[in-house]
């Protein structure tokens, strides 16, 4: 199987913050002769280790996406890898060569979400539980939508004050369109009773403009926000598995019905919305998945 070869970032160690243990680099493979689109190309990620616990002289695999180089040096650790790529491909079929490879490193493209296809809702389905489950939820004294974006904005008192004078719908169901596409990401921004006034919305509007919406909009940070939140750099390192789901849920004050809404959200979103799902993405929706069974 053909392949060409890409670096496309590394950290400059001198440039790192003394609490950041690790020198992240990612690179690329695209297979020329795939058609464009999903499996086109691979990316991939892995850390050097500033401070390997062994210090013996050389490089090598430290546990999956960790790699010791000591001492360090940027060419040795790019000739080490792009001789792993050559010496996989060599030997093994293209996707045994990728499965290879996704031992020493990470594969961030791998996509987990078909696992969950035979729990898939259609649009109308997922659109009625929904609203079944989050109706009657209010906002009270929550933060608003318009608040959040003046948080987001670095805005004043004052500005946060007014704010809430353009929120004057008295359910989540009334929350214009227009208002979301408006404001796509707010829910870092919203307490607890906020998140749960809004996330319905949010919900029911990514599952109607899903075919049209982009990574940017609305649909995508929605999904993000029910599932934790793993920078490229911090793929690896368990923070899926780690996820407090029972707090998240507890904090939130969800109920049983609307936690499977949101783990059917969750399915619908990676599979309809080809979102996908990566592996700390998976991690947390099996918790999801075991959270709306229980």
């Amino acid at each position: 199987m053909k392949y060409q070869f890409e670096w496309q970032y590394s950290d400059d160690p001198s440039d790192l913050d003394e609490s950041e243990p690790y020198i992240h680099f990612v690179f690329m493979l695209r297979f020329p002769d795939m058609p464009l689109g999903r499996g086109h190309v691979a990316h991939f990620c892995f850390n050097v280790l500033q401070n390997p616990e062994n210090t013996e002289l050389g490089i090598s695999v430290v546990r999956r996406g960790f790699l010791k180089c000591v001492p360090y040096s940027k060419p040795i650790v790019e000739r080490f890898v792009e001789d792993a790529v050559a010496s996989a491909f060599s030997e093994n079929a293209g996707a045994e060569a990728l499965s290879i490879l996704n031992e020493q490193f990470i594969n961030s493209d791998v996509d987990f979400s078909n696992e969950f296809a035979g729990e898939l809702l259609e649009a109308d389905e997922l659109l009625d539980l929904i609203e079944n489950t989050f109706d009657g939820v209010a906002r009270g004294e929550a933060i608003t939508l318009h608040q959040a974006k003046v948080i987001d904005d670095y805005g004043s008192q004052d500005e946060f004050l007014a704010a809430a004078k353009n929120d004057t719908e008295s359910r989540w169901q009334d929350v214009p369109d227009s208002a979301i596409a408006e404001i796509p990401g707010p829910f870092y921004f919203l307490d607890y009773a906020g998140f749960r006034y809004y996330i319905p919305a949010y919900m029911c509007w990514a599952a109607r403009n899903y075919t049209e919406d982009s990574s940017d909009s609305a649909a995508f940070f929605t999904y993000l926000a029910v599932l934790p939140t793993v920078a490229p750099r911090e793929i690896g390192r368990g923070l899926g598995e780690a996820f407090d789901l029972k707090s998240f849920i507890d904090e939130r004050s969800l109920t049983h019905a609307q936690i499977n809404s949101i783990f059917h959200f969750i399915c619908f979103m990676a599979i309809r919305g080809e979102l996908g799902m990566d592996e700390d993405q998976y991690a947390a929706t099996q918790k999801w998945r075991q959270a709306s069974i229980g």
